[in-house]
């Protein structure tokens, strides 16, 4: 009953005054005080702030809900008695853990790289598709473990989030970065995308709320034209692409059934009333993979690995090659 009367508000729009008021609500049970003064949204809990934008109305729950992640891997500015994140304008944010700085076009992109090479990471000279690379702190991480000898190919259709991606690879200088303005999806062509440039971007016919202003048309790439444009079958991909991997994974069938490849899918996306992490792993065991869900890294992720024996004769031909 709950979800059925969050899914009801979401469609009424991320401008409704009765959404806002049941983030707040919701943002108070976390012990967050949520309002909006300035044309800001402004999130405060204790000596901690986060500043967002308007139009990420519509994630304030999820940033309520990663609080402590955020405060733990981004740096902040002090302002008064504030430790503050300021998400509400593009800007530079600098990580904790690693030192390093990403340009961002909003909210500042969560460090999941823990939960992104749990069950496997990416080696020197694997093929990594970076499936919703938003502005490219994952296709960085990426890119430096896979070597001068490896590749990544990052799918953005966002015109705005694809900037900010071009942006961080030129800061970071990265030379075996493929960047791609389509989202890959289960065939190739033309498809409508909320291209409202934040984190919750994606295709519309998977987002519980798309802004309708914000929709156009984005190229789309099945699986199997994308390893023929970009020169081979990915070792590994991640996908955080808001509830559109329902359609995508099976896509993926004759790719993973002739290949042994890693995935590890942001599943904490809710498409008719549930989340993506219920349904993914039952499609990958059809396959033969070996695939769960979990919520140990604070939302739902799910991993699937190739069968034992087809990691094997993988290993074996690697290891001849070289």
């Amino acid at each position: 009953m709950l979800r059925a009367l969050k899914n009801r508000l979401l469609k009424a729009g991320p401008n409704s005054a009765v959404v806002f008021q049941a983030f707040r609500l919701q943002a108070l049970m976390r012990g967050i005080r949520l309002r909006k003064t300035g044309g800001v949204i402004v999130m405060t809990k204790g000596r901690q702030r986060i500043l967002l934008s308007p139009r990420d109305t519509i994630s304030a729950p999820f940033v309520g809900h990663l609080w402590k992640l955020f405060f733990d891997t981004i740096e902040g500015v002090q302002r008064g008695e504030c430790r503050v994140l300021d998400f509400s304008q593009p800007a530079l944010h600098r990580y904790r853990r690693t030192g390093l700085s990403f340009f961002s076009p909003s909210i500042a992109e969560d460090d999941c790289m823990d939960a992104y090479q749990s069950s496997y990471r990416p080696a020197e000279g694997d093929i990594v598709w970076d499936v919703g690379a938003y502005a490219g702190m994952t296709t960085f991480m990426f890119a430096k473990m896979v070597g001068p000898t490896g590749r990544v190919i990052a799918f953005e259709p966002d015109d705005t989030n694809f900037d900010f991606l071009l942006r961080n690879i030129e800061l970071h200088k990265l030379e075996n970065v493929v960047p791609v303005k389509a989202a890959l999806s289960d065939e190739t062509g033309m498809a409508t995308f909320c291209m409202d440039g934040t984190m919750s971007a994606g295709l519309t016919k998977t987002l519980a709320n798309p802004a309708q202003k914000h929709t156009c048309m984005v190229e789309t790439m099945s699986p199997q034209d994308a390893c023929k444009r970009y020169g081979g079958v990915p070792q590994y991909i991640k996908m955080d692409i808001e509830g559109a991997e329902l359609s995508v994974v099976p896509a993926l069938k004759a790719l993973l059934q002739a290949h042994p490849i890693h995935m590890v899918i942001e599943s904490h996306h809710v498409v008719n009333g549930r989340y993506t992490a219920g349904p993914l792993p039952p499609m990958l065991h059809a396959f033969g993979y070996r695939a769960w869900s979990s919520t140990e890294f604070r939302q739902w992720f799910t991993w699937a690995e190739p069968p034992a024996a087809m990691q094997t004769a993988a290993g074996a031909i690697r290891r001849q090659a070289a």
